[in-house]
């Protein structure tokens, strides 16, 4: 299963925990805890749900690339000295614009 089709799902089973936990468990008494707490897992599953669905998680992927200014060494050659690679900031790391997908 893709990742939009996975956050899609996510959604769906968060949207049914939190309306079946808001208007099953909440009312029974003793049961107000289990019910705040099963709640929040459902917000948690909406939105990470979403996340994947907009593509949103892509962006925290670390690169794994060279920068392509510098070639990964994070400095370039100005003249007889070395300064910071101004495209990577010195990491030596490609930045998540500069991947083809």
């Amino acid at each position: 299963m893709d990742r939009k089709t996975t956050g899609m799902l996510l959604s769906i089973v968060g949207l049914a925990l939190f309306f079946g936990s808001l208007l099953l468990i909440l009312p029974i008494p003793g049961l107000y805890i289990l019910s705040l707490f099963l709640m929040f897992v459902a917000v948690v599953l909406i939105g990470v749900g979403a996340a994947f669905a907009r593509g949103a998680e892509k962006s925290l992927d670390v690169p794994k690339d060279d920068c392509y200014y510098c070639k990964g060494t994070g400095k370039i050659k100005s003249g007889t000295e070395y300064s910071t690679c101004p495209r990577c900031g010195g990491t030596g790391l490609a930045r998540p614009d500069d991947t083809v997908d």
